[in-house]
């Protein structure tokens, strides 16, 4: 299985409409694949597949990632019904709740943020599996990069995208150093939200994102096609096959399926460490007693311990 996170902190860049229609490509080619709507806005959910929230009552991903519930994986996916399909594939969603809002505040108390996204998918059996992050570098974002194989950056030909990729560099280096897991490779940068021809000042910028050395993927243009395609609740390589934006989309989907060919093994998943309150006494109880050698001393050895075997 590999894991693709579409990911860009700058808003308004098309990653949502990447996200689906990679998926949506992959799909087509007849691969497994499970879309994950990370962005607590849910524009891929709603507004471009035409699904609905999860209920609250329901099992959620917000539920999940928290462990308020703890359930397999297979009962938070939704197929995704109005789409091409080629033979052996599938297109599944996992889709956004109204608890993602919420989301970052209670994830910000576990111990080690980042991992819960990678425990909850672990075993899903797909091909691939396509996160659509928020436009954010928070601990959603982090969640998607700690469980990812790669990454697809939608970008905008102009030069607010520059400073995007550095920021989302320092981003990469953060998460790979605080969770000691291996480099996170670049699938490629994907300039879109630009019209044809493309102007002077759009053709600078672009030579300017060249200038990272990471891969350049299939340009999406702006286009029409693609809101209609979300008013019907379908990709685009559904709704209208033969348009520039379904070929782009299809070209991306082959580069992920040639990394996933030569795909790695990925990092593992670290045990759990879910928060003890008596180990947590013990641990002060010791620094205490190491550091401290007045009338405190000893204190925190009267708070009760939880007994061991």
């Amino acid at each position: 299985m590999q894991i693709t996170s579409v990911v860009n902190q700058k808003g308004g860049v098309g990653k949502t409409a990447l996200s689906v229609g990679a998926a949506a490509a992959l799909a087509e080619r007849g691969r497994r694949v499970l879309l994950i709507d990370l962005d607590p806005q849910g524009h891929a959910t709603t507004e471009m597949l035409g699904l609905e929230e999860v209920p609250p009552q329901a099992p959620s991903l917000a539920k999940a990632l928290t462990k308020v519930w703890k359930g397999p994986v297979e009962e938070l996916i939704v197929p995704h019904r109005r789409s091409n399909i080629g033979p052996g594939g599938a297109f599944d969603v996992i889709p956004t709740s109204p608890g993602m809002f919420d989301l970052v505040r209670r994830l910000d108390q576990f111990r080690v943020p980042g991992w819960q996204l990678a425990r909850v998918v672990q075993f899903a059996n797909y091909d691939h599996v396509i996160i659509d992050c928020p436009p954010a570098l928070d601990v959603l974002t982090n969640n998607a990069l700690a469980a990812t194989h790669g990454i697809l950056v939608p970008v905008q030909p102009d030069r607010t995208s520059i400073r995007a990729l550095r920021l989302l560099n320092d981003q990469l280096y953060y998460v790979q150093t605080a969770l000691n897991r291996p480099p996170i490779p670049y699938f490629g940068v994907v300039p879109g939200l630009y019209r044809r021809p493309m102007s002077g000042y759009a053709v600078a910028a672009l030579e300017e994102l060249k200038q990272f050395g990471y891969p350049l993927l299939a340009h999406v243009p702006l286009g029409v096609v693609m809101n209609e395609a979300a008013a019907r609740g379908m990709p685009v390589t559904t709704f209208a096959p033969e348009t520039t934006q379904a070929f782009a989309f299809r070209e991306i989907a082959a580069v992920l399926d040639g990394h996933l060919a030569r795909q790695q093994p990925s990092a593992p998943i670290p045990a759990e460490d879910d928060f003890v309150f008596e180990d947590f006494i013990t641990q002060v109880a010791q620094t205490r007693n190491e550091n401290d050698n007045g009338a405190r001393k000893k204190l925190y050895d009267l708070m009760p311990k939880r007994p061991r075997d």
